[in-house]
């Protein structure tokens, strides 16, 4: 099947220290479809080569360890995987053989790629698209739960569990430089929320990632690096959660993913109303108005099971 692929190296300047680099890869499933985008970072410190988050396959590893290939030396080369979903994990399988490195992760990451829903979304995917051939799900060989912390020598790597969008998500906050790779913790120009039962989860993650006052962050999507994206996904959440609390308080309510298929409109919280203060262009509109009605909806339920 026909698609298109692309690798590319972010210029130093997004991270706002050389110390830390940017890879993006993109992915479509044909010539018609929106560009997918995910982005990896390494950093550099004085001990390790910390590789954070390995893309979408391995030939996005080989491409970004030939451009690293020069700051390895006697560096140990760590893997972090931000969580299990396979644009931020399918690459993994690079380290391997002479390549090999430890994978860190949460527990739960490990729990998720072990599923058969994992094997079964990879079989999918090999079975349509040839960049995926190579890709063979590699577990995390190091986990945690609450939080796990890498001295690297000259910077400090703490690693802390985020869940609400998955809930094995992870952060990582780097305090010397006060610098935060939220990955898909927070997104712009929405984050996505897991189910209804991960709602307060992602209101206390986004509530602790704002609580460090980091000077940037760095997110998995959405080409942004301005730490007043972790306000936005808040005040976003905050004003879908004072909606549906004011709609419960009136006693209207539902209960089924039927009856809420469309939970913005009755929540009265249009997408364009949600993205207006926002700057700058929205990729892949039609795939974040879905995410947006999704939030509606498990806000609801979530707000709801508490009201019965």
């Amino acid at each position: 099947m026909p698609y298109r692929k692309q690798f590319e190296v972010i210029d130093e300047a997004f991270s706002g220290d050389s110390r830390v680099r940017v890879f993006r890869s993109a992915f479509a499933e044909s010539e018609e479809k929106d560009l997918m985008e995910v982005d990896a970072y390494v950093i550099v410190t004085r001990d390790y080569l910390v590789i954070c988050d390995t893309l979408l396959c391995p030939e996005d590893m080989r491409s970004l360890m030939q451009e690293m290939k020069g700051l390895v030396g006697k560096r140990q080369v760590l893997v972090v995987n931000s969580h299990a979903d396979w644009d931020h994990a399918w690459g993994n399988c690079y380290f391997q053989g002479d390549e090999v490195a430890p994978i860190l992760a949460h527990a739960f990451c490990r729990e998720r790629m072990l599923t058969l829903e994992a094997q079964k979304g990879l079989d999918d995917y090999r079975g349509r698209f040839d960049c995926f051939q190579q890709v063979v799900l590699k577990q995390p060989t190091i986990t945690f739960h609450d939080q796990m912390t890498i001295e690297g020598g000259d910077l400090t790597l703490q690693l802390l569990h985020t869940p609400g969008h998955q809930r094995d998500q992870i952060a990582l906050w780097i305090p010397e430089i006060r610098l935060l790779l939220a990955f898909d913790a927070a997104e712009f120009p929405l984050p996505s929320l897991e189910s209804a039962q991960a709602a307060p989860q992602m209101l206390n993650s986004l509530e602790r990632m704002h609580a460090l006052g980091p000077e940037r962050v760095l997110t998995g999507h959405g080409k942004r690096n301005s730490p007043s994206i972790l306000a936005h996904n808040l005040a976003y959440f905050r004003e879908i959660e004072r909606r549906a609390r004011n709609l419960l308080s009136d006693g209207v309510y539902q209960t089924s993913d039927s009856e809420l298929k469309n939970a913005s409109a009755l929540l009265d919280y249009s997408f364009e109303e949600a993205v207006a203060a926002l700057e700058g262009p929205i990729e892949d509109e039609h795939f974040y108005r879905w995410v947006h009605d999704q939030n509606c909806r498990h806000i609801l339920h979530w707000l709801s099971e508490q009201h019965m």
